[in-house]
C-alpha cells in the first residue's frame, strides 16, 4: 500500500477483529477517521507504515482493543483525544507508541506491555504517579528520558520487564527497585546513574552473609548497569542472588577488591570490564561453574592465577583477561589433564604471561587466542602448535618471539606476529590466510614465492625487517584459479627490497594501500598503478625512484588516491592535480 482509500471496502468489516498493516508506506498521511468503523477490533498493528501528524479521535470508539500498536511513526496525540482513549479502551493489554509521552497511559487498568523504545525524540522524565496498571513490561530504553527514577515506580508490583537503558537518567538508583520482587530483567544500562550498587537487587540486610537474607529480586535473572558512573567495590553479593543469570557491569567505576562470593549462584554471563577493579581475582570466583563468558578485561586486577582454577570453569566458551598489567597466569603441575573443553575465545593480551598456557592445548574449539602484548620469550615449536585444528585468529605480536617452528591451525584467517624478535626468513602461513602481519622483526632474505599460494590474502604488512632481493613475480598473479587478486594492502615498508616494481600489480583490482617507502627501488614513477580503481595511499618515499612525473599523464587517473608520498627520491616535475580524489 502506498495511500489510504477512505471510501475502501476495509472500513466495512464491521466483524474485523484482527488487522496488521505493519512494514506498508502510505505517503505520509493520517490515519483516517474512518478507523473508527471498526468497533470489534481487539488487535490493529499501524507500525512503521510512514504515519505523520495526530492521532484521529475516533480511535479512542475502537473499545474492545487489547494490542494497539503505532510505533516507528511520526504520530502525536491532543492530551483530550488521549483522555479519550484512557477512558474508553479500558481493556487495552499492550501499547506501543511513539511520539508524546502521555502519563496518562498508565492509568489504563488492564494495561501489561508498554513499549516506548526506539524514539530519541521522545523527552521528558517519567512521572510520579500511581502506576496503577498491572503492567509486566515498561521499556523506555533509547529515548531522551532524564532526571531521577521516581520513587513511585516500586508501585509496579507486577513488573517483570523493565528497560530503561540508552537514556539520560542521572541521580542514584533509587531503592524502591527493591520493591519489584517480580523483576526477572533490568537494564538500565548507559545512562547516568552514580554512586554505590546499592543491595536493593537482593534486600540484603547483612552484606557479609548474604545467602541468609536473600529475599528481594529473587527471580531476576538479567542484570544489565554498564556505562554509568557507578562506583565503590565490585559486589561479590551479586553473585548470590539465586535467578541471576546475566550481570553486565562493564564501563562503571567500580573500585577495590571483587568481595568473596558466599553462594554462588547459576550466573552465565559476567561482564566487569572497563573498571577499576584491583586485588587478586578470588577463588570464590572459580566455584561459578555455570559460567559461558567472563570478561574482567581492562581493570587493574593483580595476582597470580592459577591454571588449575581456571579450567573449574568447565563451560566457558568466552574469557577476557585482557589488559591487567599486574595479572599473571602460571601452570599447575596436573595441566597435561586439564583443559577448556568449550573455550572458543580465550583473550589474554597486555598482562604478564610468560609462556603459552599449555592447558589450551587439548582446547579443540578454540578459535580465537589473544596473547598480545606479554612476555612469552623464545620460540613456537610444534608441540605448542598442535591441537587447534579450528583456531582462525591468532595474535602473538609484542612479545620476545625468536622463531617459529609451526604456525598453529590449518586454517588460519588472521595472523598477527608483529613487533617481535623473529629472525630467519619470511614464514610461509596456512593457506587460507586473510591478514598476515608480521612487521617490526628482524627477518631476513628474499620473500618466498610461495607468499603467492594464499588465494585470499586481504593484508601483507612485512615492513620493518630486512628483507632484501626482489619482489616475487607472482605477486599480483597468486592463485592461478584467481582472475582478480583480492590484496587490499601491501606493507613493504622499512626492508631493503630492489629492482623495479611489477606491473602485474595491476591485477590487484582491490588494492588501497600500498607502501614501499624505505627500500631500495630504483624505478620510474610506476604510472600505471593509476588503472587501480580502489587505490587511496601510495608511499614510495626514500627510494631510487625518478624521471619526470608530468610525462605519465593521461588514461592513468589515480581516481581514488588521497594521499602520496614520494618524498626523497629523484623525481621531477609536479604532480598533476588529476591524481588526488578532491
Amino acid at each position: 500500500m502506498d495511500s489510504w482509500d477512505e471510501d475502501s471496502s476495509l472500513f466495512s468489516l464491521q466483524n474485523l477483529r484482527w488487522l496488521n498493516l505493519a512494514g506498508n508506506y502510505f505517503s505520509n498521511s493520517k490515519i483516517p477517521s474512518e478507523f473508527g468503523k471498526l468497533r470489534s477490533l481487539t488487535y490493529l498493528n499501524l507500525s512503521d507504515t510512514g504515519l505523520t501528524g495526530l492521532v484521529a479521535p475516533e480511535i479512542s470508539l475502537l473499545s474492545e482493543l487489547v494490542s494497539l500498536d503505532l510505533g516507528l511513526n511520526f504520530l502525536l496525540f491532543r492530551n483530550h483525544d488521549f483522555n479519550m482513549l484512557v477512558h474508553n479502551i479500558t481493556k487495552l493489554e499492550n501499547m506501543i507508541l511513539d511520539g508524546n509521552f502521555p502519563t496518562q497511559v498508565f492509568h489504563l487498568p488492564y494495561l501489561q506491555n508498554i513499549i516506548l523504545s526506539s524514539n530519541p525524540n521522545l523527552i521528558g522524565y517519567l512521572p510520579e504517579t500511581n502506576w496503577s496498571s498491572p503492567l509486566r513490561l515498561l521499556d523506555v530504553s533509547v529515548t531522551e528520558f532524564s532526571k531521577g527514577l521516581p520513587s513511585s515506580i516500586g508501585n509496579l508490583k507486577y513488573l517483570k520487564t523493565l528497560g530503561l537503558s540508552h537514556c539520560v537518567f542521572t541521580e542514584f538508583i533509587p531503592s524502591a527497585l527493591g520493591n519489584l520482587t517480580k523483576l526477572t530483567f533490568l537494564d538500565i544500562s548507559d545512562n547516568m546513574f552514580q554512586g554505590q550498587i546499592p543491595d536493593v537487587f537482593g534486600n540484603l540486610n547483612d552484606l557479609r552473609y548474604p545467602s541468609n537474607n536473600i529475599s528481594g529480586l529473587s527471580y531476576l535473572r538479567e542484570l544489565y548497569l554498564s556505562a554509568n558512573l557507578l562506583s565503590g567495590r565490585a559486589p561479590g553479593w551479586l553473585f548470590s542472588l539465586p535467578s541471576l543469570e546475566d550481570l553486565d557491569l562493564h564501563s562503571n567505576k567500580l573500585n577495590g577488591p571483587i568481595d568473596t562470593i558466599q553462594e554462588p549462584n547459576l550466573v552465565r554471563v559476567v561482564d566487569l570490564s572497563q573498571n577499576e577493579i584491583q586485588g587478586a581475582i578470588p577463588s570464590s570466583f572459580f566455584d561459578l561453574i555455570n559460567l559461558t563468558a567472563l570478561d574482567l578485561s581492562s581493570n587493574n586486577l593483580s595476582g597470580n592465577m592459577k591454571s588449575c582454577m581456571l579450567v573449574k570453569l568447565r563451560n566457558l566458551w568466552f574469557l577476557d583477561l585482557s589488559f591487567n598489567n599486574l595479572l599473571s597466569l602460571t601452570r599447575c603441575s596436573n595441566d597435561v589433564n586439564s583443559t577448556l573443553p568449550m573455550i572458543t575465545q580465550f583473550h589474554f593480551s597486555s598482562c604478564n604471561m610468560q609462556r603459552f598456557p599449555s592447558f589450551l592445548n587439548a582446547s579443540k574449539s578454540l578459535e580465537l587466542l589473544d596473547l598480545s602484548n606479554n612476555q612469552i620469550h623464545g620460540s613456537i615449536t610444534k608441540w605448542e602448535a598442535e591441537g587447534w585444528e579450528g583456531l582462525a585468529s591468532l595474535n602473538l605480536s609484542m612479545n620476545f618471539l625468536t622463531s617459529v617452528e609451526q604456525i598453529p591451525g590449518k586454517h588460519l584467517f588472521v595472523l598477527d606476529l608483529r613487533s617481535n624478535s623473529l629472525r630467519g626468513p619470511l614464514p610461509t602461513p596456512p593457506q587460507d590466510l586473510n591478514y598476515f602481519l608480521i612487521s617490526n622483526n628482524e627477518l631476513v632474505g628474499e620473500i618466498p614465492s610461495k607468499i603467492c599460494n594464499l588465494s585470499f590474502l586481504y593484508v601483507l604488512d612485512s615492513s620493518k625487517n630486512k628483507l632484501d632481493g626482489t619482489i616475487p613475480d607472482c605477486i599480483g598473479t597468486f592463485s592461478d584459479q584467481l582472475s582478480v587478486v583480492k590484496l587490499r594492502t601491501l606493507n613493504l615498508n622499512g626492508n631493503q627490497i630492489e629492482g623495479s616494481i611489477l606491473q602485474s600489480l595491476t591485477n590487484c583490482y582491490y588494492l588501497e594501500v600500498l607502501d614501499l617507502g624505505n627500500n631500495n627501488i630504483n624505478d620510474t614513477f610506476p604510472y600505471w598503478l593509476g588503472t587501480l580503481p580502489n587505490l587511496k595511499v601510495l608511499v614510495l618515499r626514500s627510494n631510487g625512484f625518478h624521471g619526470d612525473i608530468q610525462n605519465f599523464t593521461g588514461t592513468f587517473s589515480f581516481s581514488s588516491l588521497q594521499m602520496i608520498d614520494l618524498s626523497r627520491n629523484e623525481v621531477t616535475g609536479h604532480i598533476p592535480p588529476s591524481y588526488l580524489k578532491i
